[in-house]
């Protein structure tokens, strides 16, 4: 599985427009824009996507939402994982991502998180691998999805999209 894991884009900070919960902070303005040019940026570099994943966090999901209307030709559906939630669980989030049979996956979630991920994902115990709000990690995962079962193939910055 060719892996796509994707820090949400940029989000209103917490109390900003009366929003109290974390889980309910919206993208800005400049966040639907990097959502979108993120997903021109793939597409230019023939990127395919079978499926987008995404946190059930309001900015994950519009992140992911912006990105699957910017598509040329859309991915299936955008499907919620709560496991890309803060503090998911590795093990059940790769079984997820498994049982998707999908040859190529955009997952969206938040950091920390996507870091230890991708960390566990490539076999590291104590590296960090930051993940920009907008970047996106591509990885070539194994079938067993599992620690030490992918290699990173490139990391990007949004600055690179532009």
């Amino acid at each position: 599985m060719r892996l796509y894991l994707i820090r949400h884009a940029d989000a209103a900070p917490l109390g900003e427009g009366g929003v109290t919960d974390d889980h309910d902070r919206p993208l800005t303005e400049l966040g639907h824009s990097q959502a979108r040019t993120l997903a021109a940026a793939l597409q230019r570099r023939d990127v395919t996507l079978d499926q987008i994943v995404t946190s059930p966090l309001l900015r994950a999901r519009q992140t992911a939402e912006d990105i699957h209307q910017a598509w040329k030709t859309p991915p299936r559906d955008v499907v919620l994982c709560d496991h890309l939630a803060p503090d998911g669980r590795r093990k059940k989030l790769s079984r997820f991502l498994r049982d998707l049979k999908a040859d190529s996956v955009a997952a969206v979630g938040h950091m920390p998180d996507l870091s230890d991920y991708l960390t566990w994902l490539i076999g590291g115990r104590k590296a960090k691998v930051p993940v920009d709000k907008a970047g996106v990690a591509c990885l070539e995962c194994g079938p067993d999805l599992d620690r030490g079962d992918a290699v990173l193939l490139w990391l990007v910055t949004p600055t690179w999209c532009a």
